[in-house]
């Protein structure tokens, strides 16, 4: 039943889908507003066939919503009939601090993990080399990302308009309105920017939370030759290496651009990019030899079973934070769901619920001090 609310929605990324859908599932009246061609168009962050879904984290508040957001996805893949978060187990090695962190966030929110030595590893994932201690999620694994945002569009009931890119952001007595490149107005009792680096601009509020968008280098690989090709990479789990770099890598699903293979890339920021060229579509950076060969030397060192020549390259968009942290936060009649710092897209539904949330002006199910605009700026 309708509640009589409208919102617009700018951005049809994950977060921005989210938002809708949760807010039509609460009886608003949604249009989204998507200045690319369709969600998960090239420029977008949330492209792309796999994300990392992991429970592990140092904090524990980001253990908690993953866990939250886990039950979201799977009551999503019921309602959709789409499989969406394949299980697959995730290997966390490299940092030893950092690793012990994890572990001790997991054991509080009492989330099964198990420490394994070098030679257990071995035994258990024999296509992963570590010559450190691995500690075992089995409960992580792998979204199946261009699935995520169709079960988003099936299961809410908002009307999304693409090629629509929003110029202003304009609150009135009692409504917000935005205007468009194309002159057109829509008024709303609530805009929820979701629109990556432009979010905070078009707020007129970029706080201690801003930080410009960068592009990491991405490769996928299958396995050497003579070997058995896409089940073999399946049979992977999801890995992160904690350190200076962070390089991870994850199984790509059947069906999905590059299914079949594996994604090698590393959290670290990529090249800087300048808004301008996210703005107007400009044609993505090509690929960066540095940070290409690290993402390759990774494989060589920790995936011996893959051929280190990737078979396919690419640039991700990182919308980006001073802190890492989230931007979720509400300013009038105008919430902001940005910054998603390349580990949000796990976090989706339940992001959606929080946006939600603010635009009802209500409590939301998770503390959001980490994540408001006005926070300390990082040092």
């Amino acid at each position: 039943m309708s509640s009589g609310h409208r919102a617009v929605v700018v951005g049809a990324g994950l977060f921005g889908l989210a938002g809708a859908w949760a807010l039509s599932r609460r009886g608003w009246q949604v249009d989204v507003l998507e200045a690319g061609p369709a969600p998960g168009h090239e420029w977008s962050g949330s492209k792309g066939g796999a994300r990392i879904f992991r429970l592990g984290y140092p904090e524990a508040h980001y253990v908690d919503m993953a866990r939250r957001a886990a039950a979201l996805w799977l009551g999503l893949e019921s309602a959709t009939g789409r499989h969406l978060l394949h299980r697959t187990g995730q290997a966390s090695l490299g940092d030893g601090n950092v690793l012990e962190a994890v572990a001790g966030a997991l054991e509080t929110a009492g989330v099964p993990a198990a420490w394994l030595s070098p030679a257990q590893a071995r035994d258990r994932f024999p296509l992963l080399a570590t010559d450190g201690p691995v500690l075992f999620e089995p409960e992580s694994g792998v979204l199946a990302a261009d699935e995520c945002l169709r079960a988003l569009c099936e299961d809410g009931d908002f009307e999304l308009h693409t090629r629509t890119r929003v110029t202003e952001v304009l609150e009135h007595a009692g409504s917000v309105a935005v205007a468009t490149d194309d002159r057109r107005g829509l008024e709303a009792d609530v805009v929820v920017l979701c629109a990556g680096p432009h979010s905070l601009g078009l707020l007129g509020h970029p706080g201690a939370a801003a930080a410009p968008p960068s592009s990491p280098q991405v490769a996928y690989f299958r396995p050497r030759h003579g070997h058995a090709g896409g089940q073999e990479t399946a049979a992977l789990p999801v890995f992160i290496e904690w350190g200076e770099d962070m390089v991870y890598g994850l199984p790509v699903h059947r069906g999905a651009e590059h299914g079949g293979t594996y994604k090698v890339s590393h959290h670290t920021p990529g090249t800087p990019l300048g808004l301008h060229r996210v703005a107007h579509g400009e044609p993505p950076v090509p690929d960066d030899a540095a940070l290409l060969a690290r993402v390759t030397g990774a494989v060589r060192r920790l995936l011996p079973s893959l051929d280190p020549e990737p078979v396919a390259t690419e640039r991700c968009v990182y919308d980006n934070s001073a802190d890492g942290d989230f931007v979720l936060d509400r300013s009038g009649r105008v919430v902001v769901g940005c910054a998603s710092s390349g580990h949000g897209f796990k976090f989706g539904p339940l992001i959606g619920e929080i946006l939600a949330d603010l635009a009802e002006d209500a409590p939301p199910a998770v503390d959001l001090s980490p994540f408001r605009l006005g926070r300390p700026r990082a040092n």
